[in-house]
């Protein structure tokens, strides 16, 4: 099986020889505003699964609690006396959600992190969807519209990779069949797998570090398969990975297509390009003029495979580097991120802020690390020493919001935001937390409705749903 990728003739349709990688946008930079949507989860489902989530994680604390008790061993370090005291006080508390609150706290008392925390696993899904690595693909080479969408109205390329066996392309988790559906996706009933990520802090302490929607849960993969049936000429199928990016070719590059109008010149080009960099012969088609209709036909060139100048795959003399540049160092952080790798971020930034501590780049990697690690105390110190070096850039008093809305610190966070909101107000983020803030004040609801309908006029996928919810209110 070969699946097709039309490119138009640009530089980067350059690199994808050269560098011997393709590059996986996000479902922003997609062509479909509908793109990674899931129908709006409503608050009973998620409640109902908070509760369920929460019972499992209490029953499972108090199991092991009562273990180590009866083992007479420590429970984090608790004598089994403190335990056995620790768990007298869950009968005091009335719900569920007590106990929850009660479980988050004893584990950071004893652990300096708190647990997995259920509500940001759903209120974090759409931020999930919109970060996953997309590359489009087709099993259609010979398509008139493909060609004037997507190669440069016939003047580009089209590349064909075959599916091998132990290959990206061969994972079901990796090359995924688009769904041509005039309804958004639903999520399943039973809910979803979730995956949990670990990592050691400063101290050697291990802690859940990410909690999130597993890749291969079949919602999630539904959310980032699904379009609209309008698009169903074009016969796609995605190849993804959790997070964008260049990634090695995801299978064995086995044809190159030239589009009607790719002059001489640029075949000739990637011609040598493919020859210079691919050490095995690849077929060469060009797209012609169907005779006697008006469609296109797929034929070999005169010379119909490549001929290769090199005998095994290249490699470049790369000159070792005392520093990776900011632009690398930013990629390798934000992938560690993606991935979860929390304490990792911190410690390197950590030990590159030892020679620039005032770095607003080094501190917003940090801040972002410690946020994600619900370390909001510590991601509000580093995003408040930028908003004080920096106060003329919104970016940092919308992270400091973020940070102080974490911790239930409303007031401030709308004060942040409000001056964020006064540099850039066409920032849609922030004119939708400053609306969601000012509905946590349960007052001034129709300056909320003013941001929420300024971040849904600008964008914001979320924004409407609750626009749509406080009218239904009214």
């Amino acid at each position: 099986m070969i699946y097709y990728k039309y490119k138009s003739d640009t530089k980067y349709t350059e690199d994808i020889f050269l560098k011997r990688k393709v590059f996986l946008s996000t479902a922003e930079g997609l062509n479909d505003p509908f793109e990674c949507s899931l129908i709006e989860i409503g608050k009973d489902w998620i409640l109902e699964k908070i509760k369920e989530m929460n019972q499992a994680g209490v029953a499972g604390f108090v199991i092991e609690a009562k273990r180590s008790m009866d083992n007479h061993q420590p429970f984090f370090g608790l004598a089994p006396k403190e335990t056995e005291k620790m768990l007298e006080k869950f009968k005091e508390l009335k719900d569920i959600n007590e106990a929850a609150a009660y479980r988050s706290e004893i584990m950071k008392k004893l652990t300096g992190h708190y647990p997995a925390n259920n509500e940001q696993l759903f209120s974090k899904l759409d931020a999930q969807l919109l970060t996953v690595g997309i590359f489009s693909l087709s099993v259609n080479p010979e398509h008139p519209l493909m060609w004037a969408h997507y190669a440069g109205e016939h003047s580009g390329i089209c590349l064909g990779f075959e599916k091998t066996e132990k290959s990206r392309l061969s994972n079901p988790e990796n090359l995924l069949p688009v769904i041509y559906s005039d309804k958004l996706p639903e999520i399943d009933k039973k809910g979803f797998n979730v995956e949990m990520g670990f990592s050691l802090d400063e101290n050697g302490q291990l802690y859940t570090s990410s909690h999130k929607i597993a890749f291969s849960d079949s919602t999630f993969q539904k959310a980032i398969t699904t379009k609209p049936t309008c698009w169903q000429y074009e016969e796609e199928w995605r190849y993804v990975e959790p997070y964008p990016g260049e990634f090695e070719w995801p299978d064995k590059l086995v044809e190159v297509i030239f589009g009607l109008k790719c002059n001489e010149d640029r075949r000739r080009h990637y011609i040598n390009l493919l020859e210079e960099n691919v050490e095995y012969p690849v077929r060469l088609s060009e797209m012609k003029k169907k005779r006697g209709s008006n469609q296109l036909e797929k034929i070999p060139l005169e010379v119909a495979v490549s001929q290769p100048k090199i005998n095994s795959r290249p490699t470049k003399t790369i000159e070792p580097k005392t520093q990776m540049d900011s632009n690398d160092f930013g990629n390798k952080m934000d992938q560690l991120i993606r991935q979860g790798n929390y304490g990792e971020v911190i410690f390197q930034v950590d030990e590159n802020l030892k020679s620039d501590p005032n770095s607003p780049f080094l501190l917003s990697l940090k801040g972002t690390a410690h946020g994600y690690a619900q370390e909001h105390k510590k991601a509000l110190i580093c995003f408040t020493k930028i908003a004080e070096l920096h106060p003329e850039i919104s970016d940092s008093w919308y992270q400091k919001a973020c940070a102080l809305s974490a911790l239930g610190r409303n007031d401030e966070a709308i004060e942040a935001l409000e001056k964020a909101f006064k540099i850039n107000p066409n920032d849609a983020s922030t004119c939708f937390n400053l609306g969601v803030e000012l509905i946590k004040k349960n007052e001034n609801i129709n300056d909320a409705l003013k941001y929420l309908k300024m971040a849904d006029r600008l964008g914001h996928r979320r924004a409407y749903g609750i626009i749509s919810e406080i009218e239904g209110q009214k």
